[in-house]
């Protein structure tokens, strides 16, 4: 850990900060091209924050805000999303009221002298580091280094803003002022002990313990030493410990190679897998400490399923794919089941269902959509039968994805053979998936409430539907003109979140309109904000 340096530290200087949002905007595509299978490269919104608002922001604070951190906001905005993986402080929500003060420290403080004066007095002859609440700060070599008074009137949050709150519970304090301006310092008051402190990603011993603060950065570790495994991309030559821009980058370099690790695994093998499975179950068989949990391939399955059903056209390998690895890695029937709907496997899947899960406990759904799809009779209604179990947001796009492809008396004939519960859940949604592809139904269903995850499954398949008919029409002589579906399914794709997804298609709907899924977003938005205007307005 980085006790403090302050005598040599200077902010980064406009050369070094412009390196550090080179290699920002690098890794940023590079996440987005490499379609992880938790979609959290789509969520953060680079979008830049107006100069008018930095400047507003810089006035209530009472200062100008540190280079670094002013020229993210300008050119990839708000970074809470990005680096805070727990809680982000709204950009709105700033500054603190202190925030113009100057920031007091130039080392790790847990508080005053006194604290230590007063404890041992009360105790006798106890230690207040051997036997006392000092054992928390057992980390640093002289531990009363960290226990000194600061000046009167000073608080030791003077002159930072709160970026968030880590994923520790410890809130991340932005330095606005002074030699540290820039740099990021965890705050632990009020939760375990009281500590400030830089956070340094640089000292090898405390480097994960940073980096964990932000990110899940233990995902799949056990895996790091197979030779498959990608390395970390490069960061930049000149590490400042601390500072918020080489934070930003270090956390975005191991997403990035989490995401290679993901397209990795698309080259390899089952029994390569299944390896690779086994030292995700049982890393402290592979020398890891017991209890540690390093995630599974669920989100990346789930990568696979979600491309599958983004696909221009079926790809019976890649469905079969997922089938594969569904049965062989995630142990999770349910999981199952949404890759067999997905690869159109109507026997296996009524067949999984009646094995796998007991009578209370199966989808009628999937037993009367693969029946209906088999031409074989359904199942008869129970009245009084419960309803299915819950779909995930991506089992029921995959199974309203199928609904699609049968005629209206079969979806007729499907509906009455559901339970009551299933079919009064189910005929909204369906109305919503196959939805006549007009201009008109479509700005129906984008003024409408989107915000229900089913009914955001059910927007999304209508969107895919419209996506691939421009798509398919732009070679036919007689088509349609696309440009008014092409606007629409842009701003659907915005008002679900989807852009990011969905962006492949869109760009094979309208090549050239585009320069990148961030644009794509702001047209979008555009759009809707058009739409939902009061009227006059």
């Amino acid at each position: 850990m980085v006790v403090g340096e302050s005598g040599a530290r200077r902010p980064l200087d406009d050369e070094r900060i412009g390196r550090r949002l080179t290699r920002v905007r690098e890794l940023l595509a590079r996440w987005a091209a490499l379609r992880p299978g938790n979609g959290k490269a789509w969520d953060y919104d680079p979008s830049p924050v107006p100069e008018a608002e930095v400047v507003a922001l810089e006035r209530r604070a009472g200062l100008r805000l540190p280079e670094n951190y002013r020229r993210f906001l300008l050119e990839f905005g708000d970074p809470g999303n990005l680096l805070m993986a727990y809680a982000a402080q709204p950009l709105a929500d700033q500054p603190e009221p202190r925030s113009a003060e100057p920031f007091p420290l130039d080392a790790p403080w847990a508080g005053s002298e006194r604290e230590i004066t007063e404890w041992e007095a009360q105790e006798g002859n106890g230690d207040f580091f051997a036997d006392g609440p000092g054992e928390f700060y057992g980390q640093f070599d002289d531990p009363r280094t960290a226990f000194r008074d600061l000046p009167p009137g000073t608080e030791y949050s003077d002159g930072t803003l709160t970026l968030g709150a880590t994923r520790s519970h410890f809130l991340a304090r932005l330095v606005l002022n002074g030699p540290w301006s820039g740099t990021v310092w965890f705050d632990s008051f009020g939760y375990d002990g009281g500590l400030i402190h830089l956070a340094d990603d640089t000292d090898e011993s405390y480097a994960r313990y940073t980096l964990d603060s932000f990110c899940d950065a233990d995902e799949w570790l056990p895996l790091a030493d197979l030779p498959w495994f990608p390395a970390l991309p490069d960061g930049v030559p000149d590490p400042a410990p601390g500072d918020f821009l080489d934070l930003t980058l270090t956390v975005l370099r191991h997403r990035v190679r989490l995401a290679e690790a993901e397209r990795a695994c698309d080259a390899l093998d089952l029994p390569a897998l299944l390896e690779a499975a086994e030292r995700l179950r049982t890393p402290h068989d592979f020398g890891f400490p017991r209890g540690h949990r390093y995630g599974g391939f669920g989100p990346y399955v789930t990568g696979l399923v979600r491309d599958a059903l983004l696909a221009p056209a079926p790809d019976p390998a890649a469905t079969a794919r997922v089938v594969q690895l569904s049965e062989a890695l995630l142990n999770n029937p349910a999981s199952v089941s949404v890759a067999l709907t997905l690869a159109g496997r109507w026997t296996d899947l009524l067949t999984h269902e009646r094995q796998a899960f007991p009578e209370a406990e199966r989808s009628a759904l999937n037993i009367t959509l693969a029946a209906t799809m088999l031409d074989a009779p359904p199942p008869a209604p129970a009245p009084d039968a419960p309803p299915s179990r819950l779909y995930t947001p991506l089992g029921l796009w995959t199974a309203l994805d199928a609904l699609t492809r049968l005629t209206p008396p079969q979806r007729t004939r499907l509906l009455t053979h559901l339970p009551p519960t299933d079919a009064t859940r189910l005929t909204p949604l369906l109305a919503t998936a196959t939805l006549p592809l007009t201009p008109a139904a479509l700005d129906d269903l984008l003024t409408s409430d989107l915000s229900t995850p089913p009914t955001r499954a059910a927007a999304m398949v209508t969107l895919l539907r419209a996506l691939r008919t421009v798509t398919m029409a732009r070679d036919l002589d007689d088509a349609p003109p696309a440009g008014p579906l092409t606007d629409r399914a842009c701003a659907l794709a915005a008002a679900l979140d989807r852009t990011g997804d969905v962006f492949p298609l869109l760009t094979l709907a309208a090549p050239t309109r585009w320069p990148d899924w961030q644009s794509a977003r702001a047209e979008g938005h555009h759009y809707l904000a058009a739409l939902r205007a009061p009227a006059g307005a």
